[in-house]
């Protein structure tokens, strides 16, 4: 199922990561399962609902595999910021805060939206396999995710981007990991496609 969170969550990150080969794992020391671990808790803490987001109750969009859309209620214009601070499962926490924008036509169930987010880690620790792994934002990663529904389904391409940058520590080991990706889903095709770079390897 894609849920309304497609708009700000982080799941680009872990599409990326999985999509790494090189069984040594991404360079400076994070390992390939932990790459995948940490993208899998990233994306964890930046899921957000539409009430996060500032939508309230009058707008629901729930999107199956098929690409019908369930329900979709919305004011037109939209257009709302959030600031959402959410804790780590280890200590410290992740800021995301940004804009969503568009338009939703109720007759038609038809839906536009455009979200403008930045995460931002403060000490945001997780566990792996070798340690707890602490994260700082360098300063940040910039998403820009667009949603388009015509007629209570999706229609044409769903993108998304990651740029930015985080720090990472655990005992005995540091770096930095730099992001740039570009994900998209087809409705048509129900394909995910992700290119780019995380931690210097091209996706």
């Amino acid at each position: 199922m894609i849920k309304q969170s497609y708009l700000v969550c982080s799941a680009g990150l872990v599409l990326a990561i999985a999509a790494c080969s090189d069984p040594t794992g991404v360079p400076t020391g994070i390992s390939q399962a932990d790459a995948n671990q940490l993208a899998a808790d990233m994306d964890a803490t930046s899921t957000l609902g539409t009430t996060d987001m500032g939508l309230g109750a009058s707008f629901s969009v729930t999107v199956d595999g098929s690409g019908s859309a369930a329900s979709v209620s919305a004011p037109v214009p939209i257009d709302n910021q959030f600031t959402i601070t959410k804790q780590c499962p280890k200590g410290g926490q992740v800021v995301i805060a940004g804009r969503t924008t568009g338009t939703g036509d109720r007759t038609t169930h038809s839906l536009s939206l455009e979200t403008v987010a930045t995460r931002t880690d403060t000490d945001c620790a997780f566990d792996t396999r070798r340690g707890v792994l602490t994260i700082n934002g360098n300063p940040n990663i910039a998403f820009d995710g667009k949603i388009n529904i015509v007629n209570g389904a999706l229609s044409g391409l769903q993108t998304a981007t990651h740029k930015g940058s985080f720090k990472w520590a655990r005992t005995g080991a540091s770096g930095t990991c730099d992001v740039d990706l570009t994900s998209s889903f087809d409705p048509a095709t129900h394909t995910v496609t992700v290119t780019g770079t995380f931690c210097g390897r091209t996706v």
